[in-house]
């Protein structure tokens, strides 16, 4: 049961978010439709704050969530990975700060030999646009489900990641509606994450969601999260995914919007990721390539694919770069999509 003041002040946030909204649409109009005559990025104001309001609504979830399940001290298991310190803080007297591990320190290397027989593991990346393609369009006919089932293959997805994902079961249920295979358990990362996995294919070890960024005081709308799993395959490989939707303004550094949020990405991996497991990393990270964020992220995992859309904001990293193939599935299927194009990688583990 949600207390009463708790109901009353999630009302007030709505309320004032709306009244800001609408304040600023005239003039949001204008500008976007000036942008427009220039051929320029011309997402209004009032999108950006229609789409982001999700993230202020999950804001009050707790900032680190971790839940083990019966099968995490199974015997026989290997060691945790480890943070290691330089005795360098990032991000120091700010919630966010996190120690920054040794120049040379990376999770770059595969644990397992190319030559031993593979296990084939399909990881969708997709930002759904949800204000947009789901509160305003009403899906737009299935255009995301049909864009997620259409490329799933006969073997079909065994992960997959979602941003500005306000629902998980309604994608969910759109995608099988249009012919998704297999038994899927969806997690919720909260800030509109959600991340899932085939339970017909995979045993739950540990999971967990965590703060890990927050929004540049000049685009503000809350703190930036990372959903994980690790899990055990029916062949006895262990992975562990890990999905992130990251700070505004696109490519912003310095404070909690920078480079801190990739180290504490990786803090999260090394400290709750086994020696052995297959690591993956996907999301709209919110920053191009040539941002800090990618390229402390490039220093400590291999970036497998990236997307194009928004300058190429959306990634894959994995400690395992060979044998992976990856492709854009494009924004959706029909009129309407997302502003993101869907990725996907194929790996090939052990």
């Amino acid at each position: 049961m949600v207390a009463a003041s708790s109901l009353l002040r999630f009302a007030t946030m709505v309320a004032a978010s709306a009244a800001s909204v609408g304040a600023a649409a005239v003039s949001d109009a204008e500008s976007t439709s000036s942008c427009r005559a220039k051929g320029g990025d011309c997402t209004s104001g009032q999108e950006v704050s229609q789409e982001h309001l999700l993230l202020q609504m999950q804001s009050n979830r707790s900032s680190v969530e971790v839940r083990r399940h019966s099968h995490a001290s199974a015997a026989g298991d290997t060691p945790i990975l480890g943070f290691p310190s330089s005795g360098e803080m990032k991000a120091s007297g700010l919630w966010c700060s996190v120690q920054r591990p040794p120049d040379d320190w990376n999770l770059k290397t595969c644990p397992f030999v190319p030559s031993a027989a593979k296990t084939r593991v399909k990881v969708l990346t997709y930002n759904l646009f949800w204000w947009n393609l789901f509160g305003q369009k009403g899906g737009a006919d299935r255009s995301a489900g049909k864009l997620i089932a259409k490329t799933a293959g006969s073997e079909g997805y065994d992960l997959m990641g979602f941003q500005e994902c306000d629902d998980r079961w309604r994608i969910l249920g759109d995608a099988k509606a249009e012919g998704l295979q297999g038994d899927w358990e969806a997690l919720d990362g909260g800030h509109a994450l959600g991340l899932m996995y085939r339970k017909d294919r995979f045993q739950l070890l540990e999971s967990g969601a965590e703060d890990v960024g927050e929004d540049s005081s000049v685009q503000w709308y809350g703190k930036r999260s990372a959903v994980w799993v690790r899990l055990r395959h029916v062949d006895g490989t262990t992975v562990f995914y890990i999905n992130h939707h990251g700070p505004l303004p696109v490519s912003a550094s310095g404070g909690c919007a920078g480079s801190a949020t990739s180290l504490n990405i990786m803090r999260v991996i090394a400290k709750h990721a086994h020696k052995g497991d297959a690591i993956v990393l996907t999301g709209d990270f919110n920053a191009e390539p040539s941002s800090s964020r990618i390229e402390e992220l490039n220093k400590r995992l291999n970036k497998v694919y990236s997307g194009t859309s928004m300058g190429g904001v959306d990634h894959i990293f994995s400690n395992c770069a060979q044998d992976a193939q990856g492709q854009n599935l494009g924004k959706g299927v029909g009129q309407f999509g997302s502003d993101h194009d869907a990725l996907s990688v194929t790996f090939r583990f052990r």
